[in-house]
């Protein structure tokens, strides 16, 4: 099982830089894509179908999502968020059998407000973080046997050394996925933009999933392989992570 995430910068369908995107789709080849910052018509294969959120909170080009889910094979099912904008989610049924509960979200940035609440001292991050928190856990009672999986843009790096957000942030990011036994494959260790920047930047984009299943991880990745590759292609890294289930 191959999931990824990536912010795809607001690119246009139809622009050069959603085409260069579509290459990097193509070579990563994900079994479920979390696209952020997106939109209706940049898809990640002919094959994928989506769930999409909307976006009334935010003025842009006709088409724009904060968050797509894309799979490209099961039964995907739209689930209810409590932010109808900024995040999405949905239940993923497998030919096998098992199910998924993959949320992508969005959360507020360091300059940015959230619903009614300013960005001052994290209050619009505080109160977008606990109505998604409040999901995730009612996410897990009404499904307890699928695996829930946490993905997207959180705009908070989650590693000892600071590179964005803020420690109150990081520290409420944390409390919020241990309450509902989360665990973070593309942090500390596992980040994988620390590992390609030699230390130099730590990756905000992250892939959360049940803490159930951690021994079937294997390994955490980005692209591209150089900063500077990403002009042109966005401003963030893609992030994606591998997990091997027995059939």
């Amino acid at each position: 099982m191959k999931i990824a995430t990536w912010n795809l910068e607001r690119a246009l369908p139809q622009s050069v830089q959603a085409e260069r995107q579509r290459q990097w789709f193509s070579r990563i080849d994900a079994d479920i894509w979390i696209l952020t910052e997106t939109h209706l018509d940049i898809a990640p294969g002919e094959d994928y179908y989506a769930v999409a959120s909307g976006l009334p909170d935010r003025p842009g080009a006709e088409g724009e999502r904060w968050v797509q889910i894309w799979v490209k094979a099961g039964d995907l099912v739209p689930l209810k968020t409590t932010d109808a904008a900024r995040t999405a989610a949905a239940l993923l049924t497998l030919a096998s059998g098992q199910q998924w509960v993959v949320f992508g979200t969005v959360l507020p940035w360091l300059e940015s407000s959230w619903q009614s609440h300013p960005a001052s001292k994290g209050q619009a991050f505080a109160a977008a973080l606990a109505a998604q928190q409040a999901d995730w856990q009612r996410l897990r009672t009404t499904y307890p046997e699928a695996v829930l999986a946490v993905a997207g843009d959180f705009n908070q790096d989650l590693n000892a050394l600071h590179y964005y957000g803020s420690r109150r942030n990081k520290q409420a990011l944390r409390q919020a996925l241990d309450s509902v036994r989360l665990t973070c494959f593309t942090a500390g260790e596992n980040d994988p933009v620390h590992r390609l920047i030699h230390g130099q930047h730590s990756n905000i984009d992250h892939i959360c999933i049940a803490s159930d299943v951690a021994t079937n991880f294997q390994h955490s990745f980005a692209w591209p392989q150089r900063l500077d590759d990403l002009r042109g292609l966005s401003d963030h890294f893609g992030i994606g992570v591998e997990f091997r289930f027995e059939p």
